[in-house]
């Protein structure tokens, strides 16, 4: 069966394009420009003003899926199985993704913005810098790196068409759980999922680019890489 090289440039212009339309909010909260102020308001009447004693409990539940902590640490155990599996350059790639996108990039974000978090009407308590959303960011990342991966691994495109409205939903969903729990401004998930999507696909570039060095460095090391993502993603 013949295969074909997956071109990283697809993988960096839609990673760059997700980076500008990042960069268009970021400007228009860092000057707090009134289309911002216009956009966040709106949104948060619409979202929160549906508010139920039910609904309330199960959104505290399910926003914690997106937790940076609970990020990191389901981050870890799957390097773990991957190193496991011996596909070093895949566990490296996943963990350095989150770890300096999701982790160290967001929080760098936060501390630049200083954004404070909406006084509106917050059904949980929080303090911290509000933009981009932390959740938001790590969600984006984490769930949206798994569901890309699973795409182009996928041969059907009903398969590829399933797994990406799924993952959108997903992502979607927890975003929308931080607007409705008040402890952010829908800019700052909205923000916090344009960099996240930017990560996760210049991040599939990068490692497109360095894939091969990184298996030569591994064998000057004496660990037999196993890493075969996108030779499966080009058999078909």
């Amino acid at each position: 069966m013949r295969t074909q090289k997956v071109s990283p440039m697809p993988f960096f212009i839609v990673g760059i394009l997700f980076l500008i339309l990042f960069g268009i909010i970021s400007w228009g909260v860092y000057f707090d420009s009134n289309w911002i102020r216009s956009f966040d308001l709106t949104w948060i009447d619409w979202i929160q003003g549906s508010i139920s004693e039910g609904k309330t409990s199960f959104i505290m539940k399910i926003t914690e899926l997106g937790n940076m902590k609970l990020v990191i640490v389901l981050t870890i155990i799957i390097a773990i199985v991957l190193f496991i599996k011996r596909k070093f350059a895949e566990g490296l790639w996943f963990g350095g993704t989150i770890l300096f996108c999701a982790a160290i990039g967001g929080k760098l974000l936060k501390k630049i913005f200083d954004r404070d978090r909406p006084t509106f009407l917050q059904l949980i308590e929080k303090t911290n810098e509000s933009f981009p959303s932390g959740h938001a960011t790590a969600t984006t990342i984490f769930y949206g790196f798994i569901g890309v991966v699973l795409i182009l691994t996928a041969v059907h495109i009903w398969k590829k068409v399933i797994i990406g409205f799924i993952t959108l939903i997903w992502i979607g969903y927890i975003l929308f759980t931080r607007i409705y729990l008040g402890v952010h401004f829908p800019t700052d998930v909205l923000a916090g999922f344009l960099y996240g999507t930017a990560a996760v696909f210049i991040s599939i570039g990068v490692y497109l680019l360095v894939q091969q060095p990184l298996r030569h460095l591994l064998r000057k090391l004496n660990l037999v890489d196993k890493s075969d993502t996108f030779e499966r993603a080009e058999n078909y």
